[in-house]
């Protein structure tokens, strides 16, 4: 099988001068989940396409509000529950107020507004200064706090309603701050600002018990704002709305056309506003994509999309996704191929793949596949087989030659790999990668790191995927160096 690029030690080295912070026994790196993204605001433009690291986005309901009383509702009942148990109507609006006193809000604001701006400017809408934002933020905290959300108040404050609905996004890191942004989000979208109309169904969808079948007038305003506007946010929105309800043919050509088109590879992160997957909220459109054209072209069509988002956009997720689909094929280097791709997402950061590489790593030392060098001593034998008579008795010479230059791994250097991609996805959450280290160390008589890993990893959580019963008899029998019961196979999967 090809080897990567670069050793896990070495992309481990990279990577902690940028993340020093790590749960992990012997090294400090603590690796960010690396993702593909696009970037447009219209459809005549090419769209960068890229696979930087993913930043921290904002997430207007981080803190917890400290409120006095509790937020006053335009309806005493709501039909849905949204963020931090929100009561919203049938359609996701949050028609009430924060009832909490403003002047505690105002004069917080007040006192981090050059904080706020200076931190957050990539979020803000262009030639906002700092005046501006103190100015429309002062007064959203307010009318949040008095009113209910209205298209007429959004306006009275900007005719500019999708500038107001940014600003709001900052205020979102308040200590009322989730009120304020759920306010906003309301009157920004009855306010017919594009973004916060597509910000609200896309929250609309994700709620439990709705109904996806039902229309109501703000679906109704991301189909015309995708079919019509061709605003790329909502044909993301719109496409995904498509395909969960079956209809992947009418999606898939919406993608074809108003989409990939205009995607182009990049390096360079785009604008957080700017975003075509909404900071997470979507798949890739090349995955959605492949997704959509399953009903139509099968497993082909699947191959064919992933694998020009892997080849051409280099996305992560596409290429661990290539991965399994080779493995359901009856190609004879399947295993090469999929190696290939899982090694390449893994190096680009994606935690899956790490996972994935390290159990394919581990069962090649145990024996389940060939290793590289079998392979090529195989396909030198029969090479040799064919030469002429006179070539034979330069093959040693050859095989010597080879062996000099190539060095492939033998099974024990194949497991110490294995070992190190663990750990790789251990630093980046995953349990399961954790828990088998912790065991590998056991099986290696170093009862001290095994002791310490499965410490860390029960902190984190032990694997879900395991039994309760086999865990506790794990846990209970871990100092009984007579009782070896291997590595769960439910955990050594590669799909």
């Amino acid at each position: 099988m090809a080897r990567p690029l670069i050793l896990p030690l070495q992309w481990r080295q990279l990577h902690q001068t940028f993340c020093p912070q790590a749960r992990t026994l012997r090294h400090g790196a603590q690796a960010c989940t690396a993702r593909a993204v696009t970037n447009s605001n219209t459809t005549t433009l090419k769209r960068p396409f890229h696979t930087t690291q993913t930043r921290s986005a904002i997430r207007p309901s981080r803190k917890a509000p400290s409120v006095r009383k509790q937020p006053r509702n335009g309806n005493s009942e709501g039909v849905f529950e949204g963020p931090g148990g929100l009561k919203l109507d049938r359609d996701g609006f949050w028609n009430a107020y924060c009832g909490a006193h403003v002047e505690p809000t105002v004069a917080e604001f007040k006192q981090f507004t050059r904080q706020l701006y200076e931190r957050f400017s990539h979020v803000m809408p262009p030639g906002v200064n700092l005046a501006t934002f103190a100015s429309v933020g002062e007064q959203l905290i307010r009318l949040s706090h008095s009113q209910l959300p209205s298209a007429s108040l959004i306006r009275s404050i900007s005719i500019d309603v999708d500038a107001v609905y940014r600003i709001s996004l900052v205020l979102g890191e308040l200590q009322t701050g989730r009120y304020i942004y759920q306010w906003t989000l309301t009157g920004c979208a009855k306010a017919n600002s594009r973004r916060a109309v597509v910000d609200l169904v896309r929250r609309y969808m994700d709620m439990k018990n709705v109904d996806i079948y039902r229309d109501n007038e703000y679906i109704a305003r991301v189909r015309d704002l995708a079919l019509k506007d061709e605003f790329p946010h909502a044909i993301m929105l719109y496409a995904k709305l498509l395909i969960w309800r079956g209809e992947k043919t009418q999606a898939a050509r919406l993608l074809e056309q108003k989409i990939l088109p205009y995607l182009q590879p990049t390096r360079r992160r785009p604008p957080h506003w700017e975003d075509i997957m909404l900071v997470d909220s979507f798949d890739s459109p090349w995955r959605m994509y492949a997704i959509a054209v399953e009903q139509e072209r099968g497993l082909e069509g699947i191959q064919s999309a992933t694998r020009r988002a892997a080849l051409e956009f280099h996305d992560p997720v596409a290429m661990t996704d290539y991965a399994v689909t080779v493995l359901e094929t009856e190609a004879p280097d399947k295993y090469e191929t999929y190696e290939t791709y899982v090694a390449a997402a893994a190096l680009s950061g994606h935690t899956p793949a790490c996972f994935y590489l390290a159990n394919l790593y581990y069962r090649i030392s145990q024996g389940e596949f060939t290793t590289e060098a079998e392979r090529s001593a195989k396909a030198r034998e029969e090479a040799n087989v064919t030469r002429s008579a006179w070539l034979r008795p330069f093959e040693p010479i050859a095989n010597w030659v080879y062996t000099m230059f190539n060095q492939p791994m033998d099974r024990k250097t194949y497991r110490m790999l294995a070992m190190d991609w663990y750990e790789l996805a251990f630093d980046k959450g995953n349990s399961e990668a954790g828990y088998i280290l912790a065991m590998l160390f056991r099986e290696d008589g170093d009862m001290e790191k095994s002791r310490v890993m499965y410490k860390l990893t029960a902190k984190l959580g032990l694997p879900t995927s395991l039994s309760r019963k086999s865990l506790v008899e794990m846990r209970d029998r871990w100092e009984d160096r007579t009782f070896n019961p291997g590595l769960p196979p439910k955990l050594l999967r590669i799909t």
